[in-house]
């Protein structure tokens, strides 16, 4: 299945969960931004943002609606952690590691092809982006490369190697994640 194909599966879900302005595909970070983040920075494209969005100067109310989000999507929360691919604790450790100052609510990357280092920037814009960071690989392949990667990445954090990151990136198999959302009340 390719990542334009399953978007068409997830995307009416999504919005019937999180309302059609705050479910946009294909979204450049850095479009219609009015703070400082700039096309002076790396700016990716995410494969699904869903918001509440923080790209204004207003950020701790931003960040307190993107909380707000995630409090009230609680249960999905919860059920996206048990369906993860990649073991991140309860969702009490879960929540605690995600990203205080996102652009956006959930960043979602779809992927079926790309090299280990397209992967390895995958789960950092999720990250980086998203106060929850979610990677759908679509392929058997990706799936178990993504699931290296991010053991690669707990290694270096477990040794001291790299700070504490990536913690608010779930890995889901296609099947979970849409399981997940057409569920979620």
């Amino acid at each position: 299945m390719t990542p334009s194909e399953y978007l068409q599966l997830i995307q009416p879900h999504l919005v019937r969960l999180f309302g059609e302005q705050n479910v946009i595909p294909e979204w450049d970070v850095a479009k219609n931004s009015e703070d400082d983040y700039s096309r002076e920075l790396y700016c990716p494209k995410i494969d699904v943002a869903v918001g509440p969005f923080n790209i204004d100067g207003n950020v701790n109310q931003n960040n307190q609606s993107i909380d707000q989000a995630i409090q009230n999507s609680y249960d999905l929360m919860s059920e996206l952690v048990e369906r993860s691919e990649t073991p991140v604790g309860d969702i009490q450790r879960f929540l605690a590691l995600r990203n205080r100052n996102p652009r956006c609510f959930m960043a979602i990357e779809l992927e079926a092809s790309g090299t280990t280092k397209h992967r390895l920037g995958d789960i950092a814009n999720t990250s980086i982006l998203g106060a929850i960071g979610i990677v759908v690989p679509l392929t058997e392949t990706n799936r178990k490369s993504f699931i290296r990667l991010k053991k690669y990445l707990e290694y270096g954090i477990d040794v001291d190697k790299l700070p504490p990151s990536f913690g608010n990136v779930l890995v889901i198999t296609p099947n979970r994640f849409l399981e997940a959302i057409v569920d979620a009340a």
